[in-house]
């Protein structure tokens, strides 16, 4: 007789999708490196400043700006348009977990997927991330959306199959 699956219904906010969004893109190194050189460019600048070298401090701040500029569109702006644009979104989500799947419903339909499907969990103070094979893609559940900590636990449980089972050859 098999287990009964786990089930949570949520509607996704503003702020699980952004924190969502942040924590999948600082696994990818291309978000990592703007980061470092967006920190490379503001230390220029003010050495630039601090030294008297008007040339380094206008191209280090120059560079500084378009580089968190960009940073801002990756984390905020863009993440904030696909919110509001995407009824999947916004609308109830239920996700059920058993020992073998994962079984998503959207407003635009349903899914299901073996645990080995997924590559790793991800977590955050208030979101699990299930990570799909292409590295930028996760599914973003809230902790909220859980009913007590028992719920989280088995949730835990099932997720420890992440990656195992039959892997599709190259």
């Amino acid at each position: 007789m098999t287990e009964a699956p786990l089930c949570v219904t949520f509607r996704m906010t503003l702020d699980d999708y952004r924190a969502g969004v942040r924590r999948l893109s600082w696994a990818l190194w291309p978000v990592r490196l703007i980061v470092l050189v967006t920190i490379a460019a503001a230390i220029a600048g003010l050495t630039g400043a601090v030294l008297s070298n008007p040339i380094l401090a206008i191209v280090g701040s120059v560079v500084f700006v378009i580089y968190a500029l960009l940073l801002a569109s990756i984390l905020y702006i863009r993440p904030g348009q696909a919110f509001r644009q995407r009824a999947d979104l916004k609308g109830d989500q239920t996700y059920c977990f058993s020992e073998s799947d994962v079984s998503t419903t959207f407003v635009s339909g349903d899914s299901r997927v073996k645990w080995s499907y997924f590559v790793g969990l991800l977590e955050t103070k208030d979101l699990y991330l299930l990570c799909h094979p292409m590295r930028q893609l996760g599914s973003i559940i809230p902790k909220r959306a859980f009913a007590d900590p028992a719920a989280e636990t088995e949730f835990r449980r099932f997720a420890q199959r992440i990656g195992k089972g039959a892997q599709p050859t190259a």
